[in-house]
């Protein structure tokens, strides 16, 4: 979702509470252009990219915050779908789950108010990512392995001779992501190398059978 999709949903819901209180009112793509902007101002680069802010607090008068009062949560819930869209479509990382809220602040003038973000990391909430399968589907890489195998009933079945019944596994441990060969006939490969045990990173291959399978870190 844009900010020309957030501006046309948001606004049918509650720009007329604003302008029935305020002569010019406090249009809510303000909030959005805003939350944009401090996303861009605070986001930070990390070992594995750049990082942005994933708490914010927007602070408004109280005049605008009781006009916003009845439709906070879907304010709120708009507003982040925002912010998550804007952070995939510029491919920045995300310490955990994006979360608004709205602040009262009654020395604040109606129509003006400000946007407080945060960096709420959660453990682990970075680590994980998807398979880039040759037939174009994707395989996400989340807390559950991934069996890769000839054997009916694996995650990813590769009907391919050279492939083992139960080939190699994919899952998280801790802060990486492991792949395991199985003992496999014919080994697995990680950008050319046969391997037995490895760490992934982005855009790295694999190589089982005549399979090649690109991971994607989140």
């Amino acid at each position: 979702m844009g900010l020309s999709s957030f501006e046309s949903r948001i606004e049918r819901l509650v720009e007329g509470a604003f302008a029935r209180t305020s002569k010019r009112g406090l249009q809510p793509a303000e909030i959005g252009r805003r939350l944009i902007r401090e996303i861009e101002i605070e986001r930070r680069v990390g070992v594995k990219g750049i990082v942005a802010p994933n708490s914010f607090s927007i602070i408004l008068s109280s005049r605008d915050y009781a006009d916003l009062e009845g439709f906070s949560l879907t304010v709120c819930n708009e507003l982040e779908k925002l912010a998550v869209d804007h952070c995939s479509q510029n491919h920045y990382r995300l310490p955990g789950p994006v979360t608004v809220k709205l602040v009262e602040e009654g020395a604040y003038k109606p129509s003006t108010f400000s946007i407080e973000p945060e960096f709420n990391e959660e453990e682990n909430f970075l680590v994980g990512g998807f398979l880039l399968l040759p037939n174009g589907m994707k395989v996400a890489v989340e807390k559950q392995a991934v069996t890769i195998g000839r054997m009916p009933g694996s995650t990813v079945v590769i009907d391919d001779p050279k492939v083992s019944r139960q080939h190699a596994q994919i899952f998280v441990d801790q802060d990486q992501v492991i792949l395991t060969d199985l003992g496999s006939t014919n080994g697995t490969y990680v950008n050319g190398v046969r391997v037995a045990r490895t760490g992934l990173h982005n855009q790295d291959e694999i190589v089982i059978g005549g399979a090649h399978i690109v991971f994607m870190e989140n």
